[in-house]
């Protein structure tokens, strides 16, 4: 008898914390990142292969998330209704996984190297 393999489950907590809201997203019961970034957390849970996305232990939506997800997810009484709507809509973009880790910081830099020392 052969074992299914097991489909990463992410969950997302949201904390308002000084009027900002903060996504805790835990994979395996660990805490794997805290962000105010809906796109950081869609972009984590794609780089780890996160098949299923569980809100606040409410909402449950297969990835990546599709239309018909969002407007279902709009029933749902979340802690941060608008951010979970974000998340969700995050989630419906399949965007190719970047293989390095920080690719803000890499633009920057990129950026920075074209425009020159003087920046022109």
């Amino acid at each position: 008898m052969t074992q299914e393999p097991v489909m990463p489950v992410a969950e997302v907590w949201f904390a308002r914390r000084d009027a900002v809201v903060t996504m805790t997203l835990k994979m395996d019961g660990a805490i794997v990142l805290e962000s105010t970034s809906q796109e950081s957390i869609a972009r984590e849970m794609r780089q780890r292969g996160a098949r299923h996305l569980s809100i606040e232990n409410m909402y449950s939506v297969t990835l990546p998330a599709t239309e018909a997800a969002l407007i279902a997810a709009d029933d749902y009484a979340f802690s941060e209704s608008m951010a979970a709507l974000k998340l969700i809509a995050a989630c419906a973009v399949s965007e190719p996984v970047p293989v390095f880790a920080f690719p803000e910081r890499r633009r920057r830099k990129a950026l920075a190297d074209k425009q020159g020392p003087d920046g022109a």
